[in-house]
Formats: C-alpha cells, structure tokens, sequence
C-alpha cells in the first residue's frame, strides 16, 4: 500500500471510497453487500484476515462471517468462542457514540488472537438506528504494520454510508419469499424466490437490475396502450417516492400481475454522493398471499 501521504494512497482511497459507495448503492442483499465492502476496503487496509459480521439483533453477538484470505477453522472459532458478550458490548457502545473504531482488543480475544497467530485487530461497529447493524474486523499478524489513524478515518467516513446500506439490505432480505404461490391448480410446491432489484439514477435511467426483476416486471407489464396497468402505476410510485419529503424513508406499493399474482415493491433512496445525486432502489418481491388493490 502506498506511504498515506502520497499521491498513491490519495488515488488508492479515492478508488476504494468509490467501490464501497457503489457496493452501497446496488440494492444487494446482507450477505453479497458484506462480500462487496470487504473486498473494497481490503484494497485500502490489506490485513491478514479480514471478516464483516452480521450480528443477532437483541444480542449484538456475531451470527454470520464472510471473509477474506482467512481459513474456514479460524472464521468458525471466531465465530463460535472468540467473540464474547464484552465484545459485542463495546461494538454497540462504538457504534451509538459514533466512534466507530478502535484497535484495543479484550482481554479474551487477544488471548485468541495470540493464539491463532495475530497480534493487532482493528474494528468497525457500524449502527442501524440505535440497534448495531454489522461489524467488520481486520487481523494483523504481530511482525505487520499497526493500524493507522488513515485507516481509522477512512472507515468512520464510509460508516454512515454502511449503515444506510446495511438497512436497506435488510430489505432485500426481508423480502425472500419462503411460499410461492400454486403455479397451476394441481402444483402445491413450495420453493424460495429471491426478489428483484432495479435500481434507478436521478435521470430515470436504470443502472442495475437482476433477472427476477426482469420476469416479474414483464408481469406486471402494460397489457395494452389503452389500460392503465401496473407499469404506469409503479412509475407513478417512483415519482411519488422521490417527490416524497424524507425521501431517504421507504415506500410500499401492492401489485396484481397479469398471472394473477400478486407483487410487493419497496423503494427507497440511496445516500447522496458528491453532487448530491440519488438512486432510487426499486424491490420486488411476490406476496405470500393474493391481495386486492394496491397501496403507496
């Protein structure tokens, strides 16, 4: 990495601010966004192993690991035994205050790390509200480099990003339908099918977008120029959604497609970047049940 006074690390850090904020604003899911924020910070703050944790919601304890450059054994220990209640404790007291960050282990993982071949830790709590949305934790081995305050800013600057982002994956994952509904009279399976994400710039353009968005828009496409269907009525809730004050909330629409099922659309918009520009988020998930009528 690039001395953090030269032009190289400027570069770098501008490269990997860039990457989380598009990882941020893609409508992913908690585990693929986890995936995505390790991979670009990594890039700026290179570590032995490095994980971002999902965590229980009334514990704050770690309840899911993805990594990098670091064996299964050692995610599972940390995992399993590593990460105690203190831990977690100090995790929500960083993210509420607004700290973020800090370097000092406990008592009991340093004791693991020494024993797992690390030596220094650096880690992130980022909030979801005033309950603790994920934690990313960098390993050092204890001959590497300390973490550095270039390190600690960076991440207290992509914090607030995170944790917007964090929610509205939460979304997406809320969003997975466990019981689809009869594809025919006689055809009871049940299967899981994952949501649609379209996302779309300040110019209306769209950016992004999976195949399940694809299939379940062509349902809920226009029958004819004379009707007024679902197509127009999702613009229509788009237009709402951003002309809405508070836009950084999010809005639900219901939706009956042309196969007769019925569609649950989420929008919510992205954090601004530089020139104040926002996405919108666009989920569509089907429903568990067939309603009738649509609300915004």
């Amino acid at each position: 990495m690039p001395e953090t006074m030269s032009a190289g690390y400027a570069a770098a850090e501008r490269e990997a601010y860039r990457g989380v904020r598009r990882a941020c604003d893609a409508g992913l899911d908690s585990t693929t966004l986890r995936v995505e924020l390790t991979r670009h910070v990594m890039g700026l703050i290179p570590a032995e192993a490095s994980y971002f944790g999902a965590v229980r919601r009334h514990t704050a304890l770690l309840d899911d690991l993805v990594g990098e450059d670091a064996s299964a054994e050692i995610a599972r220990d940390l995992l399993e035994a590593s990460y105690s209640p203190r831990d977690a404790q100090r995790a929500i007291a960083l993210a509420r205050s607004g700290e973020v960050v800090d370097t000092d282990a406990t008592a009991g993982m340093s004791d693991w790390m020494h024993g797992a071949g690390f030596g220094r830790q650096l880690r992130a709590a980022f909030a979801g509200g005033q309950e603790l949305g994920g934690i990313f934790l960098a390993l050092r081995e204890r001959h590497s480099r300390a973490f550095g305050e270039h390190d600690t800013q960076f991440l207290r600057r992509i914090a607030p990003h995170i944790a917007r982002a964090l929610r509205r994956a939460a979304l997406v994952d809320a969003a997975r339908v466990t019981r689809v509904a009869p594809l025919a009279p006689n055809d009871t399976t049940s299967t899981d099918l994952a949501p649609g994400v379209v996302v779309i710039d300040d110019r209306w353009r769209i950016t992004h977008s999976t195949r399940a968005a694809g299939t379940q828009l062509a349902d809920l496409a226009d029958a004819t120029d004379a009707t007024s269907a679902a197509t127009t009525a999702i613009v229509d809730f788009l237009r709402r959604h951003r002309a809405a004050r508070g836009a950084t909330g999010v809005s639900f629409l219901s939706l009956r497609g042309r196969s007769g099922r019925w569609y649950t659309l989420r929008a919510a918009r992205t954090e601004p970047d530089e020139l104040g520009r926002s996405s919108t988020v666009l989920i569509i998930a089907q429903a568990n049940t067939r309603g009738s009528g649509s609300r915004a």
